[in-house]
């Protein structure tokens, strides 16, 4: 570690502003952050020093002066909103806000009308700093509720090298810590979400994080990441980012890279892992797994970032356990009360989802249920006062409960995973409860689901909702689209109680009119989305239960898409397998699959449930031993491809015992797999070059480039094998072009690379 980096003697104890100026006295080149020279991130990236960043907050706290006047120790500070392009301003605001003796607010950009309006009354908010490029939400919230305004520069109208008078800051630790630094919100995941006033001590501790190691503790999160380039791949006015992007940076040398302001999609990020020198990237799992499910995206993760972090959310492992075979992958987690925790680095890559806390948080877990969790608790304790940094945004609290719920190794002690919040826990009228997040990862990990959110509180069964990435425009897209999701379902059902599994009568998708309300972090706000679609559920519900309540036949136990409406008219929202089809009740029913046959009769929820299944089964066995015959689809590699005929249910249902559970079959990247490692890949170059070269005369000796293969089609099919590499065979080492061309360029060479 170099000497810029070491611990100060008032350690935990300093203040951001104050810390900002003394850096840029001291050592006023080093990296504050890095930003894209343009928004063409090929570009590249642009150093910002520390000098440069504090001439830039001096500025802005003499604007802020100007026009809300100076602020007092006595004085009660003003409250200035600011929503605006995700960039520098920002940084800039919040630190110059504090240097004032005013508070800057950030809301995320996602929330709803109501939602911002709530928190800008309960905050108090005084004055909206208006940027050129103003969000449309802001006129809308400026209609209802007036504020003062004020014109803000942009990012290098700060960045100017024009001089301008250091700003005092003289507070000192002691009269600051319960003090307000910032004001964030809550994600909204239960409701409205409420302001969080973020204090200067809580901040501080984690500076207190780098301490650790020297108190006899294991290195942290904040130790490992000094002096390293972080893409920091959320929003700024998110918690976890202003702790990065100000906090980590501050007391600790991280660099944060900034992307440009616009959406952080997949295609950003790999922009960024190209051309932003990265050491590492946190991100929503949301964004890894877009990434991941892109071959030439998830190449370039594994291959340009040495540490992956994710926040807000869990992470598939369908997608982590290959990962982190490649890269260190951790999970991050605080909160805008406690800021983040500290957190020990892991050194088993197979301990990627379990968190390890410091013994200097003060915690204890408290369980919580019966169901073997237990909540993250914080409990004040004066020898950790300056690591426990909640008790500053809470002084009068001896306990924080955190409402995170985690699940204990079973072989490692110190390490939990995270399981749910304590609000997500989904409980029935059977008394039998439900944490979803696990199942909702699953299928949110398959390529054609933006997000899958689990409902059923209150009722007597756990139903999907399917937020698609392409919504279909018909029944029959509707179909296939089901069909493409049913894989990871059934998956998911595999990882759950039975009274948890999902059916396909209780499968909704969403409108596209009515997109899934979002927290900062990109993750699906729960209470919101269940509230947005509160009517469709209802009617899902009260259609399905009295038929299974009843035990009828399969006509009435099926739920028609064209009696579920959504906002009054006839657009289909619930996908059924059986009622679906527009065609007889056998032919509906034979639509289910025998693996999901399986999971009806023998895991059904209520034991009258099954009873009504099997009058129903029984019923079709026997019109359909007396002759009738039937389509019944085909699964190949975990997908519906077709329909192959058999001559009756019967004989279908008979030849079930005889067949392989697809529970015990290993499930790898949304697909069962049925040929070896090299069939796949050779299969794989093949499907590639038919669509580049004729292969009248081609075998697996012969030149692609002599065939015909132009080098421009070489990367794509490189990224197509390296990403079945990192996803299924973590010891083989990623092809590069170098080696490619040492050995020749023909499908016996590329799979010798392969070590096949």
């Amino acid at each position: 570690m170099t000497s810029k980096f070491s611990i100060p003697a008032d350690c935990g104890k300093r203040l951001l502003p104050a810390t900002v100026d003394q850096i840029a006295r001291d050592d006023p080149t080093r990296v504050f952050v890095s930003i894209p020279k343009s928004v063409k991130i090929s570009d590249g990236f642009r150093d910002v020093t520390f000098a440069e960043y504090a001439r830039a907050v001096n500025k802005c706290a003499w604007f802020l002066i100007d026009i809300l006047g100076p602020s007092t120790r006595g004085e009660k500070p003003k409250i200035v909103f600011y929503i605006g392009p995700l960039d520098l301003r920002y940084q800039i605001i919040v630190m110059a806000a504090a240097k004032a003796g005013h508070i800057a607010m950030f809301t995320s950009l996602r929330n709803s009308l109501e939602a911002h309006l709530s928190l800008l009354e309960n905050a108090g908010a005084h004055t909206i700093l208006l940027p050129s490029d103003v969000p449309p939400v802001v006129d809308q919230i400026l209609a209802v509720r007036p504020m003062e305004r004020a014109s803000l520069g942009e990012v290098n109208d700060f960045l100017g090298n024009d001089e301008v008078s250091v700003f005092p800051f003289d507070l000192t630790f002691d009269e600051a810590k319960n003090r307000t630094f910032c004001i964030l919100h809550t994600s909204g995941s239960t409701g409205i979400p409420k302001p969080v006033k973020v204090a200067y001590g809580t901040l501080a501790a984690n500076d207190a994080h780098q301490m650790i190691p020297s108190l006899g503790g294991r290195e942290t999160l904040m130790t490992y990441l000094q002096g390293k380039r972080y893409f920091l791949a959320l929003p700024l006015f998110h918690a976890a980012c202003i702790n990065f992007a100000i906090v980590f940076n501050v007391f600790s040398g991280v660099i944060p890279v900034i992307p440009p302001p616009k959406p952080i999609t997949a295609d950003l990020a790999n922009e960024v892992f190209l051309h932003g020198n990265l050491d590492g990237a946190l991100m929503a799992p949301a964004l890894i797994i877009d990434c991941f499910n892109n071959d030439e995206f998830c190449v370039n993760m594994v291959k340009h970032v040495k540490f992956l972090s994710y926040v807000g959310g869990a992470l598939p492992a369908e997608v982590g356990d290959p990962v982190a075979k490649r890269v260190k992958l951790m999970a991050v987690i605080g909160s805008c009360e406690t800021a983040l925790h500290p957190l020990e680095m892991h050194d088993d890559p197979e301990d990627w989802q379990y968190f390890s806390f410091s013994p200097f948080l003060g915690h204890s877990f408290e369980p919580y249920g019966e169901d073997g969790v237990s909540e993250l608790t914080l409990v004040k304790d004066p020898k950790y006062e300056l690591f426990q940094g909640v008790f500053c945004t809470f002084p009068e609290k001896d306990v924080f409960n955190t409402s995170d719920l985690f699940r204990q190794h079973p072989h490692k002690a110190n390490k939990w995973a995270f399981s749910a919040r304590s609000d997500d826990i989904i409980a029935f009228t059977t008394a039998e409860k439900l944490n979803p997040i696990t199942m909702e990862g699953i299928i949110s990990a398959n390529p054609y689901v933006k997000s899958a959110l689990i409902g059923g509180q209150g009722q007597f069964q756990a139903s999907l909702l399917i937020e698609p990435r392409v919504y279909p425009e018909t029944i029959e897209e509707e179909e296939q689209l089901l069909q493409k999701v049913w894989p990871s379902v059934l998956r998911a059902n595999q990882s759950c109680p039975a009274h948890g599994k999902i059916m396909k009568g209780f499968v909704i998708f969403t409108d596209k009119d009515k997109p899934l309300p979002r927290a900062g972090k990109d993750t699906v706000q729960r209470q919101g989305a269940l509230k947005l679609y509160e009517e469709e559920f209802k009617a899902l519900y009260s259609q399905m239960k009295p038929h299974i309540a009843n035990g009828q036949s399969s006509r009435a136990s099926a739920v028609k898409p064209k009696d579920v409406r959504v906002n009054g008219h006839n657009d289909p929202i619930t996908t059924n397998g059986v009622a679906s089809r527009k065609s007889n009740d056998g032919q509906q029913l034979i639509t289910i699959t025998v693996a999901e046959l399986d999971s009806l009769i023998e895991q059904s929820v209520e034991k009258h449930l099954e009873a009504a299944l099997s009058q129903i089964f029984s019923g079709l066995i026997e019109r359909y031993s007396k002759g009738f015959s039937s389509v019944v689809p085909t699964v190949t590699n975990g997908m519906f491809t077709g329909a192959a005929k058999e001559p009756g249910l019967a004989q279908a249902l008979a030849q079930q015992s005889k067949r392989k559970s697809p529970a015990s079959i290993p499930f790898i990247n949304g697909s069962f797999p049925s040929k070896d490692d090299r069939t796949k890949i050779r299969n794989m170059i093949y499907d590639h070059l038919k669509e580049n070269i004729i292969l009248d005369q081609f075998d697996d000796s012969s030149d692609m480039f002599k065939a015909g293969l132009d080098s421009v089609s070489v990367a794509p099919l490189l990224n197509s094998i390296n990403a079945f590499l990192i996803k299924n065979k973590p010891e083989a080492e990623l092809l590069t072009l170098k080696l490619v061309y040492e050995d020749g360029i023909t499908v016996d060479g590329l799979l010798k690379c392969c070590g096949l």
